[in-house]
């Protein structure tokens, strides 16, 4: 078989994020990284599956994420981020989720 591009970053650091937002997943996925020109550093990939929340509302409106952990007790709600939307719809990417326990999500309108 042959690899499907599935884009190109520019880094603009030793290390960053590359989110995959095909839609829908396919039921299996491999990944390669592949860097042109003469690199300083060996390329490395490091695949986290992070929780992707979208977030609606009013362009300019701002919106509170919480998240609470599944298993524990049911009034430990912590804030995440504020965000104020570029879009009526949009992801925010929960990249504080990896190796944390399942974790559940409300988003608050803020006045």
């Amino acid at each position: 078989p042959s690899w499907t591009p599935l884009g190109s970053v520019s880094l603009i650091s030793t290390s960053q994020y590359y989110f995959d937002l095909t839609v829908p997943l396919p039921p299996q996925r491999f990944y390669r990284a592949w860097q042109t020109g003469a690199p300083g550093v060996n390329p490395s990939l490091a695949l986290h599956m992070i929780p992707a929340i979208t977030l609606t509302g009013s362009i300019g409106g701002s919106v509170r994420v919480d998240a609470i952990n599944k298993f524990g007790p049911i009034d430990a709600w912590f804030t995440l981020d504020t965000v104020t939307l570029t879009n009526t719809s949009q992801l925010y990417f929960d990249t504080s989720a990896w190796r944390q326990p399942p974790r559940l999500y409300r988003i608050m309108r803020l006045p």
